[in-house]
């Protein structure tokens, strides 16, 4: 299987509306990575967008250095 072990039809890559202040813009490819091993998805692929709600938790490990 791939880098994550994830199926292909496991991903959420589907365009969706979204607003503006309930999403985080990730550019950082080593985040990225780490929040997609987590199985939190992207829900647009331009700049990496994640939900708020999904990531908060992650994105507190990512700036205490935690994350693996």
């Amino acid at each position: 299987m791939g880098k994550f072990d994830v199926e292909p039809n496991e991903l959420n890559l589907k365009p969706r509306l979204y607003n503006t202040h309930e999403v985080v813009r990730i550019v950082n490819p080593k985040q990225r990575d780490l929040y997609i091993k987590h199985r939190v998805y992207p829900i647009d692929i331009i700049v990496y967008i994640f939900l708020k709600e999904e990531t908060k938790d992650l994105f507190q490990k990512w700036i205490d250095h935690t994350l693996e």
